[in-house]
């Protein structure tokens, strides 16, 4: 085959209520909501958030799914959080907003960009959320 692959464009993930699921990406997380539209017209079975270039799909479903084992990471850049303070700070105003954050977190583990601090909390379906710097 002539090809190679170069990055990720996108990834599915069952969501049990997409209003919730959008409350927590979007308006706790800050990702971009894209194809809402199309959603709504039934043209596309997910509404896509945005994290940079990558998209989330959050594909509603009633069926029941398991989550365990499924974990999906999102890259953190700021100015002001590159300090393991910095992130407990974050995370205590994710708690705030009513966020799971897994106990004993952060800490520094190995990503795709080389180790930096990193944080696990759980979307609303209990899906794990890996928060990392970078």
């Amino acid at each position: 085959m002539a090809f190679e692959p170069v990055d990720l464009d996108h990834v599915a993930l069952r969501v049990g209520d997409l209003d919730d699921a959008l409350a927590f990406y979007h308006d706790v997380l800050g990702l971009s909501v894209r194809d809402r539209d199309a959603f709504e017209r039934d043209e596309v079975p997910f509404v896509a958030v945005a994290a940079g270039g990558r998209h989330l799909h959050l594909v509603p479903t009633d069926e029941p799914f398991d989550v365990d084992g499924e974990h999906v990471c999102l890259l953190l850049r700021s100015d002001e959080t590159d300090t393991r303070e910095a992130m407990t700070t974050l995370l205590d105003e994710l708690r705030e907003a009513g966020v799971t954050v897994e106990s004993g977190e952060p800490h520094e583990r190995l990503g795709a960009y080389g180790r930096d601090w990193a944080a696990y909390v759980r979307d609303p379906d209990g899906r794990r959320v890996e928060l990392k710097l970078h």
